[in-house]
């Protein structure tokens, strides 16, 4: 089962390097939205999407709705109901029972002939943080959204941003070259400016991922993110959040002896095994040199520690191959969990765990403390 799990995942995370290299390769605005939209129903197995941006001018955010085939817009205030919200304050809204929730605006429904039940939106941000809109999916087909929805879809919003982002420069590029006919010389300098920044885009563009390169488990941005929203989800809803932080023990001794080739190659060993080892919903990342981190959320702290411990000893029974060289290694591991005193301050979850960590390196390695 966990094999099978671990495959779904690598599957959903192909499809949204996919799916972003099509967006990326699209410079027309227009067509690039509907683009957006089409494939985000598909990749997030929604009934429907809908894109929203906002215009900073009017205090609005217009929208382009996927209804089947064909695709309509309308305009309403930031603020005003779910994308609205999100807009305002760039926060996931994750709503299993959408007409249950006083944030839900059912004139969306009335106006379009559709019946929500289900709503995940995300913000849409921009290279320096800004919230440009939002990406919002309806009623997904196999059940609710869960946090792997989350993170795929707030991925997909990312890619979107900087292919908007591009295209929209696109087309201030091509009205700039409409312009340059009349007045080449006088014009030379702003040309050359666009230019630079559509490189600095796709440089940019190109550097831009959610996983670590090395080892594929997700990057400590990506996880700071994370562990922000796990925290305050758990201080609105009193639902449980663990975290592990696993740090692999005399590491220098492996890149000494060895050579830091076989280091990439058990830093890349050691994620492997923790990945196909854990729950879909939990987040394993890099969260420096050889140390890791995983969110394992609705888990307590008794369940979590267990969990550190199974993978302790499954790290400890690895056997790492270079260059026909056998390497060995094992982790510590510090185990914390959210407790209602740190309410939303997520850096008291951390500081927690990493404590433990500290214990459990104090007290010998290759153990679990918490």
């Amino acid at each position: 089962m966990t094999y099978l799990i671990q495959n779904i995942k690598q599957e959903r995370l192909s499809i949204l390097l996919k799916v972003g290299m099509r967006l990326a390769a699209e410079r027309n605005l227009d067509r690039l939205l509907n683009m957006i939209i089409e494939e985000t129903t598909a990749v997030m197995d929604a009934e429907r999407s809908s894109l929203y941006l906002i215009d900073a001018e009017k205090n609005e955010m217009w929208a382009k709705i996927a209804q089947g085939v064909e695709i309509i817009e309308i305009r309403f205030p930031i603020g005003v109901g779910i994308a609205g919200a999100v807009g305002r304050t760039g926060e996931i809204i994750n709503i299993p029972e959408a007409y249950s929730d006083p944030r839900f605006n059912p004139e969306f429904d009335k106006k379009t002939g559709y019946r929500t039940r289900s709503i995940l939106c995300v913000p849409m941000k921009n290279l320096i943080g800004g919230i440009i809109g939002a990406i919002q999916v309806l009623n997904k087909k196999s059940g609710a959204f869960q946090a792997e929805d989350e993170a795929l879809l707030t991925a997909l919003a990312a890619q979107a941003s900087i292919a908007i982002d591009n295209a929209d420069l696109y087309k201030k590029l091509n009205e700039l070259n409409l312009s340059l006919e009349h007045k080449v010389k006088e014009r030379t300098s702003d040309l050359l400016r666009a230019n630079e920044r559509l490189s600095t885009l796709n440089r940019e563009l190109a550097e831009i991922s959610i996983t670590d390169s090395l080892t594929q488990a997700f990057n400590r941005q990506y996880f700071m993110d994370r562990i922000r929203q796990e925290v305050k989800r758990a201080s609105r809803y009193g639902t449980h959040v663990s975290l592990l932080m696993m740090d692999l023990d005399h590491f220098k001794i492996v890149n000494d002896t060895h050579g830091h080739q076989a280091g990439d190659t058990v830093l890349s060993g050691v994620a492997a095994r923790v990945k196909e080892s854990i729950r879909e919903i939990d987040l394993f990342a890099r969260y420096g040199g050889e140390e890791f981190c995983l969110i394992a959320t609705a888990m307590d702290r008794g369940e979590a520690f267990l969990l550190a411990d199974r993978l302790r000893g499954l790290i400890e029974q690895e056997r790492f191959s270079h260059n026909g060289k056998e390497i060995r290694v094992t982790l510590s591991i510090g185990v914390g969990s959210w407790e209602p005193s740190f309410r939303e301050n997520f850096e008291e979850l951390i500081k927690q765990a990493d404590d433990a960590l500290y214990r459990a390196k104090e007290q010998g390695r290759n153990r679990v403390c918490n």
